[in-house]
């Protein structure tokens, strides 16, 4: 629909600030998810970290207290009980499993099960390892370091105040952390001290054959190697940011990072690895030589057999701002590059759009004459067969479209330009203001609005534009009615306003992410979308958070009915919103970005 300060901020930078912030009470956020992933499958979170029991027994978990589970046919999920981000997986079998994440979150699965563990800690967690399941190491934030001897999880003293991000050892005696700025720690079976790693390049993955041959992956493509006696420096030939490291032995060994990053060693030197995504990948573990398995950004999970790497995940990971339907069996998005995926019913595909420009909007008549509006003022039309391109006028970038009919449609976009489609040709109007419109929506042809930056609202009564006072000076994106007496416009850091036919007045949503689109079946069943997996819903008495299940940007949405509704996003993210499921709201489970 509308867009957007756009990507968020590299991966990097989001460990550093301690990714989200989670603002909901713990009973809130084991509940369940009432919207389902229908683009990337089986998901599109970011998948964290993998491992398994066997090459049909595997792990691999993500934000939002997502586990998927592979049982050597297809990758499904699992229910386990919250909705904290997960960092870290291991277990000592298939029965005894051991889960961490953000807040200190520790889940363990028994074989039937995952349940939470008491941490002691608030501390975001991100590695697990042990040498069984009585003796299992966990590390995090601020030097954290805490053990379980099979009754309890207890803090360990760990020598350093360093973010750290992997563990691993060769035995419960002989165990190394890595992490900030090059930190190394290694346990003695009674101490930890620190080692001279010989870079101040943060480490992210440790993993080793043996105690005398170990390996640590980090920023810019550092690999050091430890002999027994001292780490030094590998040759990667990479600068890209490497996330983790797994091996079946001392001369078969993987790491994955950025860009899409496989790199293998032989035993003599690393080289790279073609893996098919461009995707960053955060994890790595294998049964075998020949069974390893990659995971990483948008939900990608990438498998080798011993001859290539092949996609386990599925659907486009491109970046969606716009969706419509005519039906629930006829549904289209738009986004990056040109992107148009299509929903039939019965799954998504993508279109032959003609484009390579951003696309922004998509609004349609009927299922055979709908428009798509975006980047260097394109505009596409489909009349059922093909997308063609139009003569827009105009080269501004073009953020929204809506009409009344087939031979009354409107788009707008920046420095106020907004445009006319009378059935025949484009024209330029005559806006008054040289705002950026990023919304548009109409309860007839002659009662349309425009919303845009500096809290810029526009009303069309079918002879001209006029601004109207909305009470706030943040930038709207998106703008939805049920009549033109009841008008919801929302925008940046949670901005909610309400036309009731005769003023514009602030409403509270309970968040200040930004929100980006609004749409509803009617004036007591409305949605907003926004930053961070933001889904408001109003129900006349208040807006109330709804869980999404994921933290990717969301969008747009658009609905047949209360009980048919699709949200769009980043990484290609769609999701279902439907009443099979008893809908429970939850009080302020937004994830927020930590300032």
């Amino acid at each position: 629909m509308n867009h957007r300060y756009g990507s968020r901020a590299a991966w990097a930078l989001a460990l550093v600030a301690g990714l989200l912030l989670v603002m909901a009470p713990a009973s809130a956020q084991a509940q369940a998810r009432e919207w389902e992933w229908q683009n990337p499958l089986p998901q599109g979170n970011t998948l964290r970290a993998v491992w398994g029991n066997g090459g049909s027994d595997v792990y691999a978990v993500s934000e939002w207290g997502t586990i998927l589970h592979y049982d050597g046919t297809g990758w499904s999920p699992v229910t386990c009980g919250t909705t904290e981000d997960l960092y870290g997986v291991w277990g000592s079998g298939g029965s005894d499993v051991f889960a961490v994440g953000s807040y200190g979150t520790i889940l363990h699965y028994d074989g039937a099960s995952w349940s939470p563990m008491v941490s002691g800690t608030t501390e975001g967690l991100w590695g697990v390892w042990g040498s069984g399941g009585s003796d299992v190491f966990a590390v995090g934030y601020d030097g954290t370091i805490l053990h379980y001897d099979g009754s309890g999880w207890n803090p360990m003293a760990s020598g350093t105040g360093a973010w750290l991000y992997g563990v691993w050892g060769s035995s419960g005696g002989d165990v190394f952390a890595v992490g900030y700025q090059g930190t190394i720690v290694h346990y003695n079976g009674t101490d930890w001290s620190e080692m001279g790693s010989g870079t101040e390049d943060h480490l992210f993955g440790v993993w080793g054959s043996s105690g005398g041959d170990v390996f640590a992956v980090g920023d810019d493509g550092t690999i050091v190697h430890y002999n027994g006696s001292a780490w030094s420096a590998m040759p990667s030939g990479t600068t890209e940011d490497l996330l983790d490291v797994w091996g079946s032995g001392g001369s078969d060994v993987y790491a994955v990072g950025t860009s899409g990053t496989i790199l293998h060693y032989n035993g003599s030197g690393w080289s790279a690895m073609p893996s098919g995504t461009t995707e960053s990948l955060w994890g790595v573990w294998g049964s075998s030589g020949g069974d390893v398995f990659a995971v990483g950004k948008w939900g990608t999970i990438c498998h080798y057999d011993g001859a290539n790497w092949s996609a386990m995940s599925s659907g486009s990971t491109e970046m969606l701002y716009g969706v419509w339907g005519s039906s629930g069996g006829d549904v289209f998005a738009v986004g990056k590059g040109g992107t148009i995926l299509h929903d039939d019913g019965t799954g998504w595909s993508a279109m032959s759009s003609g484009t390579t420009a951003n696309l922004e909007g998509v609004w349609g008549s009927s299922g055979d004459d709908v428009f798509a509006v975006g980047y260097s003022g394109t505009i596409l039309h489909y009349n059922g067969t093909a997308w063609s391109a139009m003569d827009s006028g105009t080269t501004e970038m073009l953020y929204g479209v809506w009409g009344s009919g087939g031979d009354d449609v409107f788009a707008v976009g920046y420095s106020g330009t907004i445009l006319h489609y009378n059935g025949t040709a484009w024209s330029a109007m005559v806006s008054g203001t040289g705002a950026w419109l990023y919304g548009v929506w109409g309860s007839r042809g002659g009662d349309v609005f425009a919303v845009g930056s500096a809290g810029t609202i526009l009303r069309y009564d079918g002879t001209g534009w006029s601004a109207m006072e909305g009470g706030t000076d943040q930038i709207l994106y998106g703008v939805w009615g049920s009549s033109g007496d009841d008008v919801f416009a929302v925008g940046w850091a949670g901005t909610i306003v309400h036309y009731d036919g005769a003023t514009w007045s602030a409403m509270s949503g309970g968040t200040c992410n930004h929100l980006y689109s609004v749409w509803g079946s009617s004036g007591g069943d409305v949605f907003a979308m926004g930053q961070y997996g933001t889904v408001l819903h109003y129900h006349r008495t208040g807006w109330r958070a709804m869980c999404s299940g994921t933290s990717n940007d969301l969008q747009d949405a658009w609905g047949s009915s209360s009980s048919d509704v699709t949200a769009v996003g980043e990484g290609g993210t769609i999701l279902h919103y439907g009443r099979e499921r008893h809908a429970v709201h939850l009080p302020f489970v937004v994830k927020n970005a930590v300032p």
